[in-house]
């Protein structure tokens, strides 16, 4: 195990040094993507404020449209990290944008995940249930216990279905179609994308810990560097996971979703 935890550690540490220099090359095509998605963000929020005495179906239509500009805005950047990873020539803004179809199936799996994480939500109080006759207090197991269970078992449900995204703008596969891809390219490699997950999140982790111990300047600090240090990584050093494992995958073209799950 020990031996198995250094490999993962030097593999994720070759990722990361690969990815820095993929980055450095491409910083601005990068994180000009970046910057677009941090001011639709954060416009929608500004312009909220001043939506509240319109109509609600004029505030139904400018949610939507911010969230078509979001999420569109984030697989044209999945798309483009993936094409600079292959080394592959600019196709064009245009020729990134995602079609209708794609832009659909990547909300049909956000929404997949909502629900999944709902029903592991109730699941686990169930299971946790049986706690309460062996004496822990109920808070305990609400406030302690449940978020732990709960958070360990969303994590691994993330970590095996996070390059659905990618097998939906590369491969033009469904949604469900690219969970089971996912599912069969993770197979085996949680360990490894935990580490290389927990690294690019560290930032973020420190940023919500200085929001929650009320350091309100330093928060701003990792707020800007998660803008535009951290998303540009985090997109560049998904996008070369998947491309390697992509090359060593060996898997069927319509994989078995519940020969994978395991």
């Amino acid at each position: 195990m020990i031996e198995f935890l250094k490999e993962s550690t030097f593999r994720a540490n070759e990722v990361f040094t690969r990815s820095i220099g993929i980055l450095s090359k491409h910083y601005i095509s990068i994180a000009g993507l970046c910057l677009l998605l941090f001011l639709v963000s954060n416009s929608s929020t500004i312009l909220s404020i001043y939506f509240v005495e319109y109509s609600d179906l004029f505030k139904v239509s400018m949610l939507l449209l911010f969230v078509f500009l979001y999420f569109s805005l984030q697989l044209v950047l999945l798309k483009r990290a993936v094409h600079i990873v292959k080394e592959e020539p600019s196709i064009g803004l245009l020729r990134y944008l995602p079609t209708f179809w794609q832009f659909s199936q990547y909300i049909i799996g956000l929404i997949i995940y909502s629900i999944l994480a709902g029903i592991v939500y109730l699941l686990m109080y169930v299971l946790c249930f049986p706690l309460l006759y062996l004496g822990l207090g109920i808070d305990t197991v609400r406030n302690e216990i449940h978020p732990i269970l709960t958070g360990l078992v969303m994590l691994t449900v993330v970590l095996r279905t996070i390059f659905y995204p990618f097998f939906i703008i590369e491969q033009k596969a469904s949604t469900f179609r690219a969970y089971k891809f996912s599912l069969a390219l993770t197979r085996g490699n949680v360990i490894r994308l935990a580490l290389i997950v927990l690294a690019v999140a560290f930032t973020h982790l420190l940023m919500v810990s200085a929001e929650y111990f009320g350091y309100v300047l330093v928060a701003k600090i990792f707020s800007v560097i998660n803008s535009f240090v951290m998303i540009p990584m985090v997109s560049i050093v998904m996008s070369v996971v998947y491309v390697d494992m992509m090359k060593n995958y060996a898997g069927s073209d319509d994989p078995s979703l519940l020969d994978n799950i395991i």
